[in-house]
């Protein structure tokens, strides 16, 4: 279980660090098919350890006015979602949230990117706090705002987004009794695996930002809807 896992999230790791985001789309479906007691909580633990290295390498890219936005609305994205976690059913929320991000992504497909203003951001941030908490999904409406930047603003942008959003949704997940002493114990032992996710990453960066980042931000942001749809129909 556990070599399976590792292998899981340093592949989840390597795109998210490569692209800004998608570790969770990649790793949550995956390791909930054998280990679902490590999905959420151990799953982003692992991972938010890569935030802050991926933050690190891309500090000089991050956008600090659109993030700081974004935090505002992550935190009361993420309370609401701590509050309704419990009480409404796993599979509504899901479909909702699902088909919140696919139609961002059919907006921005066939509109031009949208701006980083302030309500924008506000919006984005509070969307994808009431996901992460509530189905494990936060990465896409704030990275679909960043589809027009450059990588290096991407990553760092997401980077320092993921760091401190993360950081609220294990709290979230810890008041919701969702996170304790079993999926911290997990999590720090997946921690390595996100290390080699990351060093992975510098072959796929290059290839990245040869003008992919766009179709790669839409692609991995419909695909993360879908599986949530799929997870809540099924």
């Amino acid at each position: 279980t556990y070599l399976l896992a590792f292998a899981i999230v340093a592949l989840g790791t390597s795109v998210q660090s490569s692209v800004g985001f998608g570790a969770n789309l990649i790793a949550m479906p995956m390791i909930a098919l054998f280990a679902p007691e490590l999905v959420p909580g151990a799953s982003l633990f692992a991972i938010s350890a890569m935030n802050v290295m991926m933050l690190v390498r891309d500090r000089k890219g991050i956008e600090f006015g659109p993030v700081s936005n974004a935090l505002i609305g992550r935190v009361g994205g993420t309370i609401a979602g701590a509050l309704v976690i419990g009480a409404l059913s796993d599979r509504g929320l899901r479909i909702v949230i699902a088909l919140a991000v696919l139609a961002m992504v059919v907006i921005s497909s066939v509109t031009t990117a949208p701006r980083r203003t302030r309500p924008n951001m506000i919006v984005a941030g509070t969307v994808s706090g009431f996901g992460a908490v509530t189905a494990g999904i936060g990465g896409p409406p704030v990275a679909l705002m960043f589809q027009s930047a450059e990588g290096k603003q991407i990553r760092g942008s997401m980077g320092g987004f993921f760091v401190v959003g993360t950081a609220m949704t294990l709290v979230g997940l810890a008041i919701a009794g969702e996170f304790g002493l079993y999926e911290l114990k997990w999590g720090a032992l997946l921690v390595p695996a996100a290390v080699v996710g990351f060093v992975l990453s510098r072959y796929l960066i290059p290839i990245v930002d040869r003008g992919y980042t766009r179709p790669a931000i839409l692609s991995l942001s419909a695909a993360s809807a879908i599986v949530l749809l799929a997870r809540a129909l099924l």
